[in-house]
């Protein structure tokens, strides 16, 4: 029997409620559904991992290729994603992002998180972050120069250990790394990741050779998907607590 969590969202259509659910059916190791746009049940089903961890979070086609015609994750979301992508930033204290990915998509900067982004150059459009409430930290090069007022921490080193230890320095334990592809290569290669969590959409995106996901190895944890066609998939790796069974 499957265990059914879920909320009604109801609005309004000629003076009667309409309920619109999301769900989201738990595949492996546990089977069970809940409702995307339940932010209790959400969150319960993020919250594996305890204080300090780090995350990737990416959405691919099932090539591996992490965006569209538009050169854009944009392109490839849908379903239950965006509501799981909310939750995961809610669980977390900070998202890390790469310079390429905020120049090209500015709307991956969310408007209430604070959001540390690695950029050699400190290159960073203060428009890209115009939205933006939480605080803004630039890692860059020695000769990077982020715009005023963003602050600004310069690494010697690019490495994935150096960029976790900086994020760490800052005060953050729970950290999501939401790309690109090559810092998110960076930290898969320095086995600084506990947990990869994709997104596999239904759609085909575009093959551009450096914005292909990596591969992350580890064990798979856990399983899931929604009725747009759309799969969630974990993988563990430094021995990251598991989903229970």
């Amino acid at each position: 029997m499957r265990d059914t969590i879920s909320r009604a969202y109801p609005t309004e259509s000629r003076g009667r409620p309409i309920i619109i659910v999301m769900k989201i059916s738990n595949d492996y190791p546990e089977v069970f559904d809940f409702d995307s746009r339940d932010s209790v049940s959400t969150q319960s089903w993020w919250n594996t991992l305890g204080d300090e961890w780090v995350r990737v979070n990416l959405i691919t086609d099932s090539l591996g290729n992490t965006v569209g015609s538009s050169r854009s994750s944009s392109d490839l979301t849908g379903g239950g994603d965006r509501d799981l992508l909310a939750a995961l930033r809610a669980e977390a204290d900070v998202i890390i992002v790469g310079g390429e990915t905020v120049r090209t998509e500015p709307d991956c900067i969310p408007r209430n998180k604070d959001v540390v982004i690695v950029s050699k150059t400190g290159n960073i459009p203060l428009s890209t972050i115009a939205r933006a409430r939480g605080r803004i930290t630039v890692l860059h090069g020695r000769s990077g120069n982020p715009p005023s007022p963003i602050d600004g921490v310069v690494l010697r080193q690019f490495t994935g250990e150096a960029i976790i230890q900086a994020v760490r320095a800052l005060g953050y334990r729970k950290i999501v790394c939401e790309g690109g592809p090559k810092l998110v290569t960076t930290l898969v290669d320095a086995q600084v990741v506990d947990e990869w969590c994709q997104t596999l959409s239904p759609k085909l995106g575009q093959r551009i050779p450096h914005l292909v996901a990596p591969d992350f190895g580890g064990t798979l944890v856990n399983v899931a998907h929604d009725d747009d066609g759309y799969r969630y998939l974990r993988q563990s790796r430094n021995g990251a607590p598991r989903m229970s069974s």
